[in-house]
């Protein structure tokens, strides 16, 4: 669920914008330059599947229409079948494979697509009219859903506008639950219509950066009132804040989508609580236990309506891979009460991630242990200055020691008349143990650093001599 960085083909935003306005240019040779450089692309790294299918397209409205109809008619439906693949494949997110016709009625794409995809593939292979018909369609549907939305700049005030659409959503709602008059009603409609207005316009990456942003903000997902929070351990969503809140959330998700909302909605929480730390330590979140407990407390219940486990005869509608992953590599407080809320879920992932759990827990209550234990008082100035008179004792008992050992020394000089005074001077390690003095350690008497680079002749000595 983290998001990093994504290696691209395109080397600006401005060479992207400028390819997609190729493609869909009057001129045939601006739509074959577009087509060119999307070849250049995929040379460099992988496309988006729907920049790759648009130039498919786009070649074959450029190519030669004198080859025989039933050459024309399997080019295009093979086509056809790729560009429904391609674009539907990216929408499996569960363990089970969703169909063709939910995935295509979940990003809006019309579901003759998908039947003609079947036919093309199953059954006999339609007619070129009708292909030509569904590869023109085809075009229009990726202008309208992907390089529309994808070309689209973004305003810097993007985040304040949405903050303002949801206050003002949120302030007529209440209103509206408080006194239910016309007039109340009336603003609570038109601020449902702006919020509509205003998110449907933004592509999907506004939703992620912009709209679940907001969302988590104290006073929307989160209650500024704390006694409206959930709390540690259990996490429990309190009634009234899903009351409250479910309309928002049901708002949103018929604009986007159930899956695009809600996934976005469990990254976003899951950065929040768990820090990303390239060590994998104990991190302490930035958040208050009441605000942290409230965002387990929507993780537990988007899970409870949106998920699926693992087997089941109904279709997922996010994902906690990512989730687990995040959590996994980053062990804390917060992270590990989102692992037992998945656990609690999915009962049979939480047979497997109990292990996981419960090394957290004794970590953290050994980090607790430590942190509890009492910090010894700073030491005052008689003890300090016990402290001096000791070391000092000690330091003259030393240096007595030391001129004990030279007059030793000295007397043993008759019994050692054949060692010489002094080592060879030409040695790299020569010194006189008599005159030695203290120096750093890694030195010499003298404190110099000692060469220990052997010499080169060395490498030419054979390691194996072969026998005679």
């Amino acid at each position: 669920m983290s998001r990093g960085t994504r290696l691209v083909a395109w080397t600006s935003t401005a060479e992207y914008v400028a390819v997609g306005e190729l493609l869909y240019s009057e001129l045939p040779q601006d739509r074959h330059r577009g087509v060119l450089a999307v070849k250049a692309w995929r040379a460099r790294a992988r496309v988006p599947a729907a920049v790759d299918a648009t130039a498919t397209l786009v070649e074959l409205q450029l190519s030669d229409s004198t080859q025989p109809v039933s050459q024309q008619r399997l080019t295009l439906s093979m086509a056809l079948i790729r560009f429904v693949n391609s674009i539907l494949d990216l929408e499996q997110r569960t363990t089970v494979a969703q169909s063709m016709a939910v995935l295509a009625r979940r990003i809006g794409m019309p579901a003759w697509f998908v039947e003609l995809r079947h036919a093309c593939t199953h059954e006999q292979v339609p007619s070129l009219r009708v292909l030509r018909a569904a590869h023109a369609h085809a075009l229009v549907w990726l202008d309208e859903h992907y390089w529309r939305r994808q070309t689209r700049a973004l305003p810097e005030d993007t985040r304040d506008r949405v903050r303002a659409a949801v206050a003002e959503y949120v302030r007529a709602r209440d209103t509206v639950k408080a006194a239910a008059t016309k007039r109340n009603a009336s603003e609570f409609d038109a601020a449902k219509a702006a919020l509509v207005a205003l998110t449907g316009v933004l592509h999907s990456d506004a939703v992620g950066a912009h709209v679940v942003r907001v969302l988590l903000e104290p006073g929307v997902l989160v209650p500024t009132d704390k006694r409206m929070r959930a709390k540690f351990p259990e996490c429990t969503m309190p009634s009234q804040l899903a009351r409250q809140s479910t309309s928002l959330l049901r708002l949103l998700a018929d604009v986007w989508g159930e899956s695009v909302l809600f996934d976005e909605l469990l990254s976003a929480i899951c950065s929040a609580l768990v820090p990303q730390s390239s060590e994998g330590g104990f991190e302490p979140a930035t958040l208050g236990p009441s605000h942290a407990a409230t965002l387990v407390a929507w993780v537990r219940w988007i899970l409870d309506k949106h998920y699926q486990p693992a087997g089941s005869d109904t279709p997922s509608n996010v994902s906690v891979d990512d989730l687990l992953e995040t959590c996994l590599r980053n062990p804390g407080y917060y992270s590990r009460a989102v692992l037992k809320a998945v656990s609690d879920v999915d009962p049979a992932l939480g047979r497997d991630l109990r292990p996981f759990v419960d090394y957290m827990g004794k970590a953290l209550a050994a980090l607790a242990a430590a942190d509890a234990r009492p910090v010894r008082s700073t030491v005052d100035a008689e003890e300090m200055r016990k402290e001096e008179e000791l070391m000092q004792t000690r330091l003259d008992s030393m240096r007595g020691s030391a001129g004990s050992m030279d007059v030793d020394m000295g007397a043993d000089e008759s019994v050692e008349a054949d060692e010489p005074e002094t080592l060879q001077p030409d040695s790299r390690w020569a010194y006189d143990v008599r005159s030695g003095s203290p120096c750093p350690i890694g030195t010499l008497a003298d404190g110099c650093v000692p060469d220990l680079e052997l010499p080169l002749w060395i490498d030419d000595i054979p390691l194996f001599v072969a026998p005679a």
